[in-house]
């Protein structure tokens, strides 16, 4: 009897990555390996893998693998940078090697891509939301109207999802868009197991003063 294809989620680490940004989806898909037989194979990813310091030099993380040598994705996780600084960039370089990564694994057939929070501003770079529907942390999403007009943003929403696409909110948002992709391959029961088990209500209204108007 052949073992069924392992699901393959890449979760992207650069100096500065926001910590819930990157650990609350990679929960989700590790946890949902309790009820479908340890479909996902989760692992990180980096250009290269020497040690990366997260977001304000707090936790020192090694990935998995680098560019060349790791397995074809089926799921691209985003998370934030966040590096210190006043400049342009202090919310997601995005280095011209990731950018290109990026924009070559959107080619292959079947990939969902998701950036959480202001992992959006890496992702928009690469121009592969031109003309979809996308979302981002609240305090963002102003700014990135201006900067990217031809992406539709979604205001007041945890999580947006077009083509092969989702896009998430602010920081725990991650996990919204985790459970939604877990829903689609794993069903509803899954994700509601999975949501149960992280201690996590995906019903639960907005903050007040998150929601824009």
């Amino acid at each position: 009897m052949t073992s069924k294809k392992k699901i393959n989620v890449a979760v992207l680490i650069y100096p500065g990555v926001e910590l819930i940004d990157m650990n609350g989806p990679l929960d989700v898909f590790v946890k949902t390996n309790r009820f479908n037989g340890n479909k996902y194979r989760v692992f990180t990813l980096a250009e290269t893998t020497r040690a990366i310091r997260s977001e304000s030099d707090t936790v020192k993380i090694t990935p998995d693998y680098n560019f060349k040598n790791c397995p074809q994705p089926d799921i691209i996780v985003i998370p934030g940078q966040i590096i210190p600084g006043n400049g342009p960039l202090t919310f997601g370089s995005g280095s011209n090697k990731l950018l290109k990564w990026i924009t070559q694994q959107a080619q292959h057939p079947g990939i969902t891509i998701m950036s959480v929070c202001v992992g959006l501003y890496i992702l928009a770079k690469t121009g592969l939301l031109t003309g979809k529907k996308a979302t981002t942390h609240w305090e963002a999403i102003r700014g990135m109207e201006k900067q990217y007009p031809n992406i539709t943003f979604i205001e007041n929403q945890r999580y947006v999802a077009d083509a092969n696409f989702v896009t998430t909110g602010g920081v725990t948002s991650g996990i919204d868009g985790a459970l939604y992709l877990i829903e689609k391959l794993d069903g509803a029961a899954t994700a509601l197991q999975v949501a149960d088990t992280i201690v996590y209500n995906r019903e639960a209204p907005l903050p007040p003063d998150t929601i824009l108007h």
